[in-house]
């Protein structure tokens, strides 16, 4: 009787421990489907995974991702991949935040915590996971520390910077990144049923996914104050609603529902037609139709573009253009918008601050319209510059055009890229652009509650993140042909010296003589 009691004892111990284990871990997977202008839809996948830090064993996230953060020691981790540029005239504001082309790394760290061991420790174990150049941010000069940038900002005037001693954070872009198929491959694995059911089944094709007019797709880790460790994977992208890709994945989508993620404690299809936004959880086959959906073009906050001036190989410009929407520009009431300016610059660019001139509406004024302005001069091939200023467009202005000269460097033959004569990828600027009034902030209008829509709605009163186009920046190339040449003519003048020798050394008297 105790044989059989003891079996007995131990499967009701394990099976009272399964809603436990439960609790601790969650995976919910949902799509955003939303029509926007010039024939296009968006569609923003979205992977929530939740687990608890101290577990030994990882039941839904994926132990690369778990594994990382733990030996980063960092409180979050962001790696992005963007490939196209999104088209703020053309599509609106974007549903989540638009990436640059390339690559973005950020890390956060505690300030007690090594962060320069950690950030080598994270891009390394990153770039090895999803296939990208990340190992040597370790100790690269593209590695900036943000002080206003990446910062919690209400939009007011009087916010504080990041205290030095609060908290420490890294970030790197790498904007010559090609973002391709080896990096959407690892990062779909990272899923517990990976691209084999699920919502994850409608990006297994990389043409489908790559014909895309914009592509954005990363992760975000983080740790809470409660002991629970968070892996966010968002993808989104615009596809033309006439393409074969686009019916294809929406049909993947409708068939979900008969093999629905057995890991996923809820699969939900988002359908937003303006404000409103209805929620289809697939669990239950229900049917959507994203053919009825109206068109959606929220107005962003801010246009904004950069480019370059200047001529020749030694002098040069870089101007920035901060525009208001016609729409807002016509009328009288438009609130005053405040934005912070973040713009990292490589080394050999080296920015004059003397020379920084701010125009309003086409007039030059002071710089009493900037609230703050922080600069990190650069150092040759140790650090790159940092530029991070807190401006106001008044409520008068339509656009905000500031300049900068800078000098081009000079750089070492080894230090140019195999194709030196193509130039250099700047990386690109990123702007959070705050109404000072939000008396026109439209909130998404939905019953559902998920962690993807508690991120809209967030998203719809905090600040607006714009990133700018990458430059390419073309620098004075040495000849190196010349290295050919000399190379060239060296081996021949060496080739006939040793052959003439050889010759001498091995001729005999005896064969002068012969003949054949």
């Amino acid at each position: 009787m105790r044989a059989r009691a003891f079996p007995c004892a131990v499967f009701l111990a394990l099976a009272a421990m399964i809603p436990i284990v439960a609790a601790r871990a969650s995976f919910v997977e949902e799509v955003l489907i939303e029509r926007l202008r010039d024939d296009a839809v968006a569609l923003v996948f979205t992977f929530t995974t939740t687990e608890r830090e101290l577990e030994r064993h990882s039941a839904v996230m994926a132990k690369p991702l778990r594994a990382v953060l733990a030996k980063s020691r960092a409180e979050t981790l962001e790696l992005w991949f963007g490939r196209g540029r999104w088209n703020a005239r053309r599509w609106g504001a974007p549903p989540v935040v638009a990436k640059p082309i390339g690559a973005e790394a950020l890390g956060t760290w505690r300030a007690d915590e090594d962060a320069e061991r950690g950030w080598r420790d994270a891009t390394t174990a990153l770039g090895g996971t999803f296939c990208a150049s990340l190992s040597a941010l370790g100790t690269s000069t593209a590695v900036t520390s943000p002080v206003l940038g990446f910062n919690a900002w209400d939009g007011e005037a009087s916010s504080a910077r990041r205290a030095s001693d609060a908290a420490t954070v890294k970030h790197a872009s790498l904007p010559q990144e090609a973002v391709c198929v080896e990096n959407l491959a690892p990062w779909l694995k990272q899923l517990p049923c990976r691209d084999r059911a699920g919502l994850a089944k409608a990006l297994k094709t990389a043409h489908e996914v790559f014909s895309a007019r914009h592509l954005t797709f990363g992760v975000r880790l983080s740790k809470d104050g409660d002991g629970y460790t968070r892996s966010e994977q968002t993808l989104m992208m615009v596809l033309p609603d006439a393409s074969e890709s686009y019916a294809e994945i929406i049909g993947t989508i409708q068939r979900v529902a008969s093999d629905v993620c057995v890991a996923a404690d809820g699969s939900y299809v988002h359908a937003r037609d303006g404000d409103d936004i209805a929620t289809f959880n697939l669990s239950s086959s229900a049917a959507f139709d994203a053919d009825a959906l109206g068109v959606n073009h929220r107005t962003p906050t801010l246009y904004v573009e950069r480019f370059l001036t200047g001529t020749g190989n030694e002098f040069g410009g870089i101007v920035i253009d901060i525009e208001r929407p016609a729409l807002e520009s016509s009328a009288n009431s438009s609130p005053p918008i405040r934005a912070r300016l973040f713009q990292p610059l490589p080394w050999f660019v080296k920015l004059y601050m003397h020379t920084l001139s701010i125009e309003l509406d086409g007039v030059a004024v002071s710089r009493e319209v900037l609230d703050e302005m922080h600069f990190v001069p650069a150092e040759d091939r140790v650090r790159s510059s940092l530029l991070e200023l807190q401006m106001v467009l008044p409520a008068n202005a339509s656009m905000l055009r500031l300049r900068l000269d800078f000098d081009k460097g000079f750089l070492r033959a080894q230090e140019f890229p195999p194709d030196a004569n193509r130039g250099f990828d700047l990386p690109p600027a990123r702007f959070d652009a705050f109404r000072v009034i939000h008396a026109d902030t439209r909130v998404p209008r939905t019953q559902q509650a998920s962690a993807f829509l508690d991120k809209l709605r967030a998203s719809s009163v905090a600040p607006e993140t714009l990133y700018m186009n990458s430059l390419l920046l073309l620098l004075p190339t040495p000849d190196f042909s010349m290295t050919f040449n000399v190379a060239a003519m060296t081996g021949s003048v060496l080739s006939i010296l040793f052959l003439s020798l050889m010759r001498a050394m091995t001729a005999r008297e005896s064969w002068k003589d012969y003949r054949r």
